[in-house]
């Protein structure tokens, strides 16, 4: 006889190709900050048949959630997956680790059901399927 709470079986797989950052929670999360620093780099070199230059930008972004001992948070390396500890119903927000780029904010995850994070997108995994396949059939590595 099962008990009236049970442990989550949820899974986030990341199939993005890059390391992933995920926050989550049991109720909705409310970003308090987002810093976003950019930086330019210019270099400019004149040859001797004619002029040559080059501009390189680059921005880092920081989310930045104030101290919850409720939001719990975790990395996924590409083509991994991890195992979520929480109980019940779940809100995930996902973000590229290297740009801080929001792949979903707040996305709701039912109790024991598993998601695959794609590029710039979120699945659900196929209820008694891989890990890696979303309820279309489609299978990601």
């Amino acid at each position: 006889m099962g008990s009236a709470t049970s442990r989550s079986n949820t899974h986030i797989a990341n199939a993005t190709g890059r390391r992933v950052h995920i926050f989550y929670n049991t109720d909705k999360m409310v970003l308090q900050e987002m810093q976003v620093d950019i930086s330019s780099e210019a270099e400019i070199s004149k040859a001797l048949q004619g002029a040559a230059g080059s501009v390189k930008l680059a921005s880092n972004t920081k989310l930045v959630y104030y101290r919850d001992d409720r939001i719990r948070s975790f990395y996924i390396p590409a083509h991994d997956y991890n195992k979520v500890a929480a109980e019940g119903t779940i809100y995930m927000s996902a973000y590229y680790e290297d740009t801080g780029e929001n792949i979903c904010q707040n996305y709701h995850i039912p109790s024991d059901r598993s998601v695959i994070l794609t590029p710039g997108n979120v699945k659900f995994q196929k209820y008694g399927a891989s890990i890696w396949e979303d309820e279309d059939g489609n299978i990601y590595s």
